[in-house]
């Protein structure tokens, strides 16, 4: 079996690609071949075995086309590669083709042998499509290798000598309208039994069409994500099956936000993280990343079993059967429920899906529509809840007091900016902030939740009579 069944939360895949940033990976694909088209298309996880045949394969194809020139003449074929499929049905079915088919069928197998010529002794033997010869000389029996079809001369002697005789006869000053007729009709009645013998021929080499037909595709596919991990730097992931082992991420980045930060002349930080059995809390500031950790982790995962190169320098991830990803981007408000609502029936979606399952548990800031004390305790509840069932979970929160028995947090604002005031240009932190944030993701020491949030409002030098109640009020808290 070449696919598995992978569940997702949400459950509609466009909605969960759209989530984890999987739709900006797809607009980046870009198969040569319809039946790569097929495949992107319809794209479904792999099995266990598939997946570490993927990657391998990958990692054959980014040796092979080191060299530019090289895979642009490989990819200018593919470009020429025919959809034959309809075609290949009638022929396994032994039906009579007509010209066209024929003419598509001959320009797909003279494409398709240009391949193989050029990767035969620079690829594995499961990427060279077989040889074609013997469908070559049916289809072209004059011997051109012209991408044309015509129901040859060569086919019949008989033929030959109507086609001659008509030629002779239309020279002539003396045409004889019936008897041209006559020999049209004739060469229209041989035309048909030859379509017929070279249809009936056809349906011997069906298995070697069909096989050529599934190694191109194959080809299409590894080297489409080949040439993806080859553009944004991805890394061959390290799968394994063993239960209990963390989840390890290295350089971690999110391909579209890298995309955006550099089109506008700033770096991406890329970030470590290492994920536990059982439940891991995450804490840090708003705007301090939480949310592209999640989406980034999922999306490492996902395009993991779907057999691709990853967003990373290098991870260890674990297979799972399903990956459930809860945020605000989840919720439907005109479905009649309120966010809180849509939320905690998706959590309890999860808590279902995962019984019995190897799971990727992500949930982004729980009953945050909440009162802080009802907040804490729901959280709390779901924290002892997905520990029992040893899933991979991460819950990001921004309540205190949060009881688990791992924690992260995000480094969060740059404290050295905090020392010279000679730094504040309110206008420059707004337009990069990201530049004032450290995204490194390192263990957390206590249950509070950092507080960054005045001290941003400090550096976007906002109204002092603001910033004056706002101390006002933090002292009387902490006093």
């Amino acid at each position: 079996m070449n696919y598995t069944n992978l569940t997702t939360i949400p459950k509609k895949r466009e909605d969960f690609e759209r989530l984890i940033g999987f739709d900006y990976i797809k607009s980046l694909l870009d198969p040569k071949t319809p039946y790569g088209q097929k495949y992107f298309q319809h794209l479904v996880p792999l099995s266990f075995e598939n997946i570490l045949t993927h990657h391998s394969d990958v990692e054959e194809l980014i040796k092979t086309f080191q060299n530019e020139k090289f895979l642009e003449d490989i990819l200018n074929n593919l470009e020429c590669v025919l959809d034959v499929s309809h075609t290949f049905e009638r022929i396994k079915n032994k039906e009579i083709l007509d010209e066209i088919e024929l003419f598509e069928l001959k320009n797909y197998v003279l494409v398709v042998d240009n391949i193989r010529e050029k990767i035969k002794n620079h690829l594995t033997e499961k990427f060279v499509p077989p040889e074609l010869t013997d469908v070559i000389d049916l289809l072209d029996p004059e011997g051109l290798r012209m991408p044309t079809f015509y129901i040859y001369d060569a086919y019949s002697k008989e033929l030959a000598e109507i086609r001659k005789k008509k030629r002779e006869l239309l020279k002539s000053e003396n045409t004889c309208e019936d008897e041209i007729l006559a020999l049209t009709e004739k060469e229209s009645q041989i035309e048909k039994m030859i379509l017929e013998e070279i249809s009936q021929r056809l349906s011997n080499y069906h298995h070697i069409i069909s096989e050529s037909i599934e190694k191109i595709k194959y080809f299409d596919v590894i080297l489409t994500k080949t040439r993806l991990a080859k553009e944004l730097g991805l890394a061959c992931p390290q799968i394994t099956r063993e239960k209990n082992r963390s989840i390890k991420i290295k350089g971690m980045f999110n391909p579209k936000l890298k995309s955006e930060l550099e089109k506008l002349g700033k770096t991406y930080q890329p970030v470590d993280i290492e994920i536990t059995p059982g439940v891991t809390v995450m804490v840090g500031a708003n705007m301090s990343g939480k949310s592209v950790v999640l989406r980034t982790v999922a999306l490492i995962q996902y395009m993991a079993q779907l057999g691709f190169f990853v967003p990373a320098w290098s991870c260890e991830l674990t297979y799972v059967d399903n990956i459930s990803i809860i945020a605000e981007d989840n919720q439907k408000p005109l479905s009649g429920l309120s966010s809180f609502g849509a939320e905690i029936l998706a959590i309890n979606e999860t808590l279902k899906e995962s019984d019995g399952k190897v799971s990727l548990i992500l949930i982004d800031e729980p009953a945050r529509t909440t009162n802080p004390y009802e907040g804490t305790i729901i959280v709390n509840a779901l924290v002892k809840i997905f520990e029992k069932n040893k899933s991979y979970t991460i819950i990001v929160t921004h309540f205190d007091d949060i009881q688990a028995r791992r924690r992260l947090r995000i480094k969060g604002l740059r404290e050295e900016l905090l020392k010279d005031k000679s730094i504040y240009k309110p206008e420059e932190i707004i337009n990069n902030l990201q530049d004032y944030i450290d995204y490194q993701i390192i263990e957390a020491d206590d249950s509070t939740v950092p507080k960054d949030a005045i001290k941003i409002m400090k550096l976007l030098n906002i109204d002092e009579k603001i910033m004056k109640l706002v101390k006002e009020k933090e002292y009387e808290k902490e006093a």
